[in-house]
């Protein structure tokens, strides 16, 4: 989706989103511990304002190419301790509730089960990202490798 700009607004779109206007996900994970934040956060003090203050910068980078597309921007951030950002959590919501239809369940089972595997799912690339630097070796089991 280069358009030969180096401009990538959007890491997952999803036609008819929104009134018939696809949806431009941008997927960030922001630490709150790092430098910046910390400065910008008075210590990060605030859970959710790193997450925040990338919501800012990302429409800041990419809604006028989107607008020009005709796309709805959507940044879905989330801090490495698994706080999501406010328009993450809207659009996790919305997509619950068309879950929710289509399984016939409760929105809010449908809201925990998706939380619950994208968290699950920060959590693994957690490690994966800390178990090197501690100088561990990272050898993830298949589920064919275990032995019951």
């Amino acid at each position: 989706m280069d358009m030969g700009l180096n401009v990538r607004p959007a890491d997952i779109l999803v036609p008819n989103w929104m009134i018939g206007k696809p949806a431009a996900f941008d997927l960030t994970v922001v630490s709150q511990l790092n430098s910046t934040t910390l400065q910008l956060n008075e210590a990060g003090a605030r859970s959710g304002s790193a997450a925040g203050k990338a919501e800012v910068r990302k429409h800041n980078a990419n809604d006028a190419k989107c607008t020009e597309l005709g796309w709805v921007f959507i940044p879905l951030v989330v801090e490495t301790y698994g706080c999501w950002g406010v328009e993450a959590q809207g659009s996790i919501s919305r997509l619950a509730a068309r879950l929710a239809l289509q399984l016939q369940c409760s929105k809010s089972k449908a809201i925990t089960s998706i939380y619950q595997r994208l968290n699950l799912t920060l959590v693994h690339c957690n490690a994966r990202a800390l178990l090197p630097v501690l100088g561990f070796s990272i050898q993830w089991a298949r589920a064919e490798n275990v032995v019951s």
